[in-house]
């Protein structure tokens, strides 16, 4: 198997991604399709407890409150790495790490403690609307990712003085969870509406919750960005070793012209990811982060197409692998938000200055 080429770290990144390749090859890749077939798998605990032997149920947590204490970019590196072998396992810890973000603006271990247990994972609510009234919740959260009884999901409801940063659990009074029977991608864990109804938080951050709320956004995009890219990086390594087995019109399919150039694209897309990616890491503006998580979910769902393409009839049989990723690539365009709705925010964002 060719390597990616030619994008080049420093000696701590490639540490990290050796760790994590090790991890997603000995952990994930043995076990991807169970873990797409059975929701709440024992192998996905298994897989769960190696990564936070890791350090990767609380890697942006600072080590004075229990966690690991490492820049967005190497969750990124790690995140990258798992979704080569699993992309839902890979977007389960993203959730659950940007869950725990907030908790960074404030003194409170034992929160982190009690959330980084592994099981169930935190998560975020993405979408809906929600009201923080007298210390109660009212409202509903659709399609929310990693959710199972007892999940702590992180919501922004509104309230008279803004947005506040709120966790609730699930299988509390007044939280009521329906599970989505089918969800196309990620299938590793539940999709879910939460609808609250005086429902009592876990817990109101009650400072910082600008900044809480700009961070935890921020890990969501660079973390899909992430995965998208290891969906891309998949796709490519399935198609190139397919191309080189299959014949058509007597010679093997890598040398026909037409896949050689969707290889191309691919390979092109890789490195295309992890630069938008690393820089966008670099700087703490949201507007980089979505243009990364923009670029590189179009990216991971035109190599996925293009996979099925060399596959053939077999590039839709799920013997093959190449349709979960066409499967997981989309929900990487679909969350947090829908692209076109970020792209006119980020227009605004450019008009207005912020």
């Amino acid at each position: 198997m060719i390597g990616v080429p030619w994008a080049k770290e420093s000696k701590q990144y490639a540490v990290l991604r050796s760790n994590a390749l090790h991890f997603a090859a000995a952990e994930l890749a043995p076990v991807a399709d169970d873990l797409e077939k059975t929701v709440d798998s024992p192998l996905l605990w298994k897989a769960v407890e190696k990564a936070g032997e890791m350090g990767m149920l609380a890697a942006l947590v600072p080590e004075q409150l229990g966690g690991e204490g490492v820049d967005l970019y190497s969750l990124c590196v790690a995140l990258e790495e798992s979704a080569v072998e699993c992309a839902g396992f890979a977007a389960a810890l993203l959730f659950h790490n940007a869950a725990l973000v907030p908790l960074i603006y404030v003194d409170r271990k034992d929160l982190v403690e009690e959330f980084t247990k592994g099981r169930p994972l935190c998560t975020v609510a993405t979408a809906g609307e929600a009201a923080l009234e007298d210390g109660k919740i009212n409202g509903s959260a659709p399609f929310v990712f990693n959710v199972l009884e007892g999940t702590v999901a992180l919501l922004f409801p509104g309230s008279g003085e803004g947005r506040k940063a709120a966790y609730v659990r699930t299988g509390a009074p007044g939280v009521e969870t329906r599970i989505d029977p089918y969800p196309l991608g990620w299938r590793v864990s539940n999709f879910a509406t939460l609808d609250m109804k005086s429902a009592e938080p876990v817990y109101v951050l009650d400072k910082s919750e600008k900044e809480a709320l700009a961070a935890t956004e921020r890990t969501l995009y660079l973390g899909l960005a992430a995965v998208a890219n290891g969906i891309v990086r998949k796709a490519f390594q399935k198609a190139y070793e397919y191309a080189r087995q299959r014949y058509q019109a007597g010679k093997l399919i890598i040398e026909h012209q037409a896949m050689r150039l969707m290889l191309a694209r691919m390979l092109c897309a890789m490195e295309e990811g992890r630069a938008v990616i690393r820089r966008a890491c670099s700087v703490e503006e949201l507007g980089p982060a979505i243009i990364a998580w923009r670029r590189a979910g179009a990216n991971a769902c035109q190599a996925a197409m293009d996979g099925v393409q060399i596959h053939g009839g077999y590039g839709y049989m799920r013997d093959y692998g190449m349709e979960r990723l066409m499967r997981d690539a989309k929900y990487c365009q679909m969350f947090p938000r829908p692209e076109e709705e970020q792209l006119l925010r980020l227009l605004d964002m450019v008009e207005t200055g912020t």
